[in-house]
């Protein structure tokens, strides 16, 4: 054993040749005892009534965020208490009102009192006007959209308020008339209408910028200030042109009867400019109707396919192409054949227990067919790790794990056997065939290993402005990257501290990037490899330096 004012001594050493210093400690259970607490002011004077939120950095991008929270008081002053450590990220919940300060991001160690995280609020901006047809028509619950110029945009902008702008929330009244409120100072460009297809029965209308331009570059841009409104920001909307009607029915490719309450969804591709081709339109959710017909409306020209995506069926996923032109289609038809099933068990390499595969299911994917009609799901895998694989299509097909509880779980395919002989890792499976006798070995990971670290800067000071960038990536047992990455991205707080936790045990290439103000250019990484364990804190200290020696 080394003892612990050794091993200091060791990365002291160390640090001077890698940069970095590991250290590894025993998962404590979480305790919630720490706090944070601070001072809520607007335009500089206290503010009472406020909630602040303490929510896990994780949920970022969730619609549904929770947290910890607290009202400030009449002082203006907060605490948050009973927080277990982990990354959270601080704002304040307000509608009109928007921070003049970045938003904190803070990882919090266990124990740890956090004081002086204050807030500083200031009166949001308003952009205000009125949205109606070439005939003067107002029109009525149409989403307008707030476009933030990005590169006048502030940082540190809360979810929440970035959620406000994008999410539609900026509806037109029964007047036509549309109120976007609480807008961080910044650059803006208003939008109404859309970009592609609608797919669907309400009338549809070419994207429009202010001042009733079809050209982005031609918008003009809005500046907004504190507590400043803008009115007037009118925009006069024009149907798309030439939109068409496209309809037919779904039926079973044996027998020719029509097949009801099958989902579908459509795709348009689109050709780029470099010769390359991107798609857009919906993944499905409609379903035929009793006849089994289908219905879209409000298609432009182009190139599209509709698909069949059904769930639990003998059916295979089906689909049919054609080229929307100067005119409506009818009577297209889509002929669904029937699919090969795969069945068979699932265990786990370690003997856990199968209780760990609840609401897990088996997914087969076969190769060369494209990809939004290419994949079959399992029913939900029985207690003993019986599951059914229906409408699979013909050809290479792999096999991989879908997680839909909300546990964080982490599966992965060790290998496949069918009758006892291992399978490659894409094995051939012909039209109609019933494949039994799979056995799928899953290897399971805890994800209780976690890595807390400090990033530290050496030979001065980083120039203002410079932004600290860190990446952590799982290496295979060889140390080579793996191809795919799911662990969440690690965030440095002002104080440089970082901590990820949910990791599997295995090895991690740890990165940090210095990005140069007023360029996209990063340095050289430090890098350092960590090893993982299950239920176990790793430390790290990675040392940058500012200048070279």
């Amino acid at each position: 054993m080394i003892s612990s004012a050794r091993h200091t001594i060791i990365c002291i050493l160390l640090s001077l040749y890698a940069g970095v210093c590991v250290q590894a400690q025993t998962v404590p259970q979480k305790v919630a005892t720490a706090s944070i607490s601070g001072k809520v002011t607007i335009k500089g004077k206290p503010a009472a009534g406020v909630v602040v939120l303490a929510s896990d950095s994780r949920d970022r991008g969730s619609s549904n965020v929770k947290g910890y929270r607290a009202r400030s008081d009449q002082a203006g002053n907060y605490r948050i208490t009973n927080l277990p450590a982990g990354n959270y990220e601080i704002s304040a919940l307000t509608a009109a009102l928007v921070p003049s300060n970045e938003s904190q991001a803070l990882v919090v160690s266990e124990g740890e009192q956090l004081e002086d995280v204050n807030i500083s609020l200031v009166p949001g901006g308003v952009i205000t006007g009125k949205i109606t047809n070439a005939d003067g028509e107002p029109l009525i619950g149409e989403h307008v959209r707030i476009e933030p110029v990005h590169e006048e945009f502030p940082r540190g902008v809360s979810r929440q308020v970035m959620d406000r702008l994008y999410s539609g929330e900026n509806s037109t009244d029964d007047r036509g008339v549309y109120r976007a409120f609480g807008l961080p100072p910044g650059k803006y460009k208003v939008v109404v209408g859309s970009s592609g297809f609608s797919g669907g029965s309400r009338q549809s209308y070419k994207e429009m910028f202010y001042p009733s331009v079809t050209d982005r570059a031609k918008a003009t841009v809005i500046e907004v200030k504190e507590g400043s409104e803008t009115d007037n920001v009118n925009i006069v909307v024009s149907p798309m042109d030439g939109t068409f009607k496209v309809s037919g029915q779904v039926v079973d490719g044996e027998t020719g009867k029509p097949i009801a309450n099958v989902s579908y969804g459509v795709r348009q591709t689109i050709d780029q400019a470099d010769g390359s081709s991107s798609s857009s339109g919906s993944m499905g959710g409609e379903l035929t109707n009793a006849k089994g017909e289908f219905r879209l409306e409000n298609l432009t020209p182009g190139r599209y396919t509709i698909f069949t995506a059904p769930v639990d069926s003998h059916l295979a996923p089906a689909s049919v192409s054609f080229d929307l032109v100067d005119r409506d289609i009818a009577n297209l038809v889509i002929k669904t054949p029937k699919g090969s099933s795969l069945s068979g068990v699932v265990v786990l390499d370690r003997n856990e227990s199968p209780s760990l595969l609840n609401g897990v299911r088996i997914c087969a994917v076969t190769e060369g067919i494209e990809q939004n009609f290419r994949s079959s799901m399992s029913n939900l895998i029985a207690d003993d790790g019986a599951f059914v694989i229906k409408g699979v299509r013909s050809g290479p097909v792999h096999l991989w794990l879908c997680v839909y509880n909300a546990e964080r779980r982490q599966f992965e395919v060790v290998r496949v056997e069918r009758n006892g002989i291992p399978q490659p890792n894409a094995f051939n499976v012909k039209e109609r065939e019933d494949v039994a006798g799979l056995r799928v070995v899953l290897k399971y990971s805890k994800l209780t290993g976690a890595i807390r670290g400090q990033v530290r800067v050496e030979n001065g000071e980083l120039p203002p402005a410079s932004q600290l960038h860190l990446l952590l990536w799982p290496l295979e047992e060889n140390l080579e990257p793996k191809r795919s990455s799911s662990v969440p991205r690690p965030e440095l707080d002002a104080r440089g501290r970082f901590f990820v936790e949910g990791l599997a045990a295995g090895h991690y290439r740890l990165s940090v990037y210095v990005l140069q103000p007023g360029s996209n250019r990063m340095n050289d990484p430090t890098i350092q490899r960590v090893t993982v364990t299950d239920d176990v804190v790793t430390e790290v200290t990675l040392t940058i330096k500012a200048k070279p020696d």
